[in-house]
């Protein structure tokens, strides 16, 4: 049930939660009604997981990006209808081919930020012929759209500059780049800097599944704008079976996430006017948890994924492996148990730490923020709920 979906964010929903604004890019429809099914690479999801985001602080999704079609252009229209009738916004796409490049406006404290999303890829879908049907913004690269129809570089920065007179700060996400790789295409970083000169001041970039670099850029009319290339997997179960340093999977990248934060601010310059400026930029590292050990040792039997903060799981580690080690140093002995969790809980400090480094390589020191302190309490947040 919804619980259960929601246990998936229990770690970070408090993140979303203090933001005015949670966004998330939506990489699945939700139709149940008019489902083919879903396979490898092809996504169909309950309506359970919208309430659950919604639940967990999440205000806007991204309905933009290569699976949007995956049950056809009813179940496009359907997962509209699903997340209009739970009162999440949505970026990305229109009732109609006009409306689906105008912003969605949201605002906090008189502030205006306002949303445009887009895909580069569409997995050999398309739109509808009839400019009437809803429509996702799609932003094809040269040749290749597959024949499908869609904006070019000019358009879509005609569509940016628009946007930007209807709000205070515009947000661009964007999925695009190649899957698995560790670094932006150089032509979306040209692409990306025309956007910001465009009017934009963030891009959230999303679809290769691994982290990429966090860039700020200097606009030449003097505004700081930055770029998310790729959030990596917030919640997935790539490279499930990933053992730090060990085969089978060598590699852990798909597990690794960062949520990215931002502030718009008004700052008055006198006779120079108020302006509203990208504010504070930061990002909080997560690393995608799972409980493989615990299913095959049957401990549980519900697999679990969820995210988890790096810097807020860190310290609970380190906090109850300093319990143990006291304990063993004195005169009560560990027992079986405890001896158990003591490797556990060393080897995942471990591959936390290294994973953390890992994102620093690529994502650069200066932006990680301290994670939000948590309520009192903290174990209740990680407690699994029932099924």
């Amino acid at each position: 049930g919804a619980a259960g979906w929601g246990a998936l964010f229990a770690d970070v929903a408090d993140v979303f939660q203090h933001a005015d604004f949670g966004f998330v890019n939506l990489e699945t429809p939700v139709a149940p009604a008019h489902s083919h099914g879903s396979k490898p690479f092809l996504f169909d999801a309950p309506i359970a997981l919208v309430d659950a985001l919604k639940a967990n602080g999440i205000k806007i999704v991204s309905s933009a990006n290569n699976h949007v079609m995956d049950q056809g252009w009813s179940g496009f229209a359907e997962t509209r209808d699903h997340l209009r009738e739970r009162g999440l916004l949505f970026v990305g796409s229109g009732d109609t081919a006009q409306q689906a490049w105008q912003p969605v406006i949201t605002e906090a404290n008189g502030i205006k930020v306002g949303w445009l999303g887009m895909t580069r890829w569409l997995n050999g879908n398309r739109n509808p012929d009839s400019q009437a049907q809803p429509h996702v913004n799609f932003f094809p690269y040269p040749g290749e759209s597959g024949g499908a129809a869609g904006l070019d570089e000019a358009e879509v920065l005609e569509a940016i500059k628009q946007a930007r007179l209807k709000c205070d700060l515009l947000v661009v996400s964007i999925h695009w780049g190649i899957e698995y790789a560790p670094a932006p295409r150089p032509e979306d970083v040209e692409t990306a800097h025309k956007m910001l000169e465009a009017g934009a001041a963030v891009i959230v970039g999303h679809h290769p599944h691994v982290l990429q670099p966090v860039e700020t850029y200097r606009t030449q009319d003097g505004r700081d704008a930055v770029i998310f290339y790729s959030l990596g997997n917030f919640l997935s179960n790539q490279s499930r079976a990933y053992v730090d340093g060990l085969m089978p999977d060598k590699d852990g990248d798909p597990r690794d996430s960062m949520i990215g934060l931002f502030s718009a601010v008004r700052k008055d310059y006198g006779p120079g006017g108020v302006r509203v400026e990208l504010g504070h930029v930061g990002i909080l590292p997560v690393w995608g948890e799972n409980n493989r050990n615990e299913l095959a040792s049957g401990h549980t039997k519900t697999p679990l994924i969820h995210p988890v903060l790096i810097d807020r799981e860190m310290p609970r580690l380190q906090g109850r492996l300093d319990e143990l080690t006291k304990m063993s140093q004195s005169t009560t002995s560990l027992t079986i148990a405890q001896k158990r969790e003591f490797i556990e809980l060393t080897n995942r400090l471990k591959l936390l730490d290294d994973r953390r480094k890992l994102l620093v390589a690529r994502t650069g020191d200066e932006y990680i923020t301290d994670p939000p302190k948590l309520a009192a309490k903290p174990e209740a947040a990680h407690q699994t709920p029932d099924p």
